[in-house]
């Protein structure tokens, strides 16, 4: 008999500790505030932009700029057929 009652003390000592849950707080949402960078202005020089959709290739001497767009984006092919 007190090895059956110590048994069951034992099933629901374990019970109890298993079943306590600790609830952390972990934060889903949130915000991250950022200042906007302050804007420069065009200077001189060259810029070479690569990415999935093509390569943006621009150039400014003085008064004279050139700007040359490279798309490769799989809409704009089907859109000229």
């Amino acid at each position: 008999m007190k090895k059956m009652s110590l048994v069951i003390a034992g099933i629901a000592l374990l019970g109890i500790v298993a079943c306590n849950e600790k609830k952390e707080e972990s934060p889903e949402n949130v915000a991250v505030e950022q200042e906007a960078a302050p804007q420069q202005e065009e200077t001189d020089g060259t810029s070479l932009s690569v990415s999935e959709d093509g390569v943006e290739f621009s150039t400014q001497d003085g008064e004279k700029k050139t700007e040359i767009d490279i798309n490769t984006s799989e809409e704009e092919k089907k859109e000229e057929k």
